[in-house]
């Protein structure tokens, strides 16, 4: 399945150094797919009102049961206000019993470099998961 094609929500400064953020979702069970896709458009939503967002992505594998996140932010300190928000924090919490081991990255990334190239994005994730 293609990924959702690139947001931007704001101008980007080619020399300014954003925020990259990349997550894999694998999930236990197809039975859960159509509760992740019913809460993922409800945080979709969240984005488009989240100061500091630059841009997202999301890429979907139902067959495998695994999605992905992509997104840049002008700090962490945006991205951080995001997680702990409403509804995201609360999706989090009723997925966790239906997720597998989660992968997280971040990395900073120069304007110019946006968007960040989803084969930048799954090699930052093998490597964050190599490390756990």
């Amino acid at each position: 399945m293609p990924a959702i094609p690139w947001r931007s929500f704001s101008a980007v400064e080619p020399d300014r150094e954003y925020l990259a953020m990349a997550s894999r979702l694998p999930l236990v069970s197809h039975r859960t797919i159509p509760r992740f896709m019913r809460l993922t458009l409800a945080v979709a939503r969240q984005l488009q009102h989240s100061p500091g967002l630059v841009d997202y992505s999301l890429l979907a594998q139902p067959i495998a049961k695994t999605f992905w996140t992509l997104s840049a932010w002008q700090d962490q300190h945006a991205l951080a206000t995001f997680t702990r928000a409403l509804p995201h924090l609360q999706v989090m919490k009723d997925l966790r019993p239906h997720m597998r081991a989660t992968t997280f990255a971040r990395w900073a990334v120069h304007g110019s470099s946006l968007p960040v190239s989803w084969a930048d994005a799954f090699a930052r994730l093998n490597e964050a998961q190599a490390q756990t």
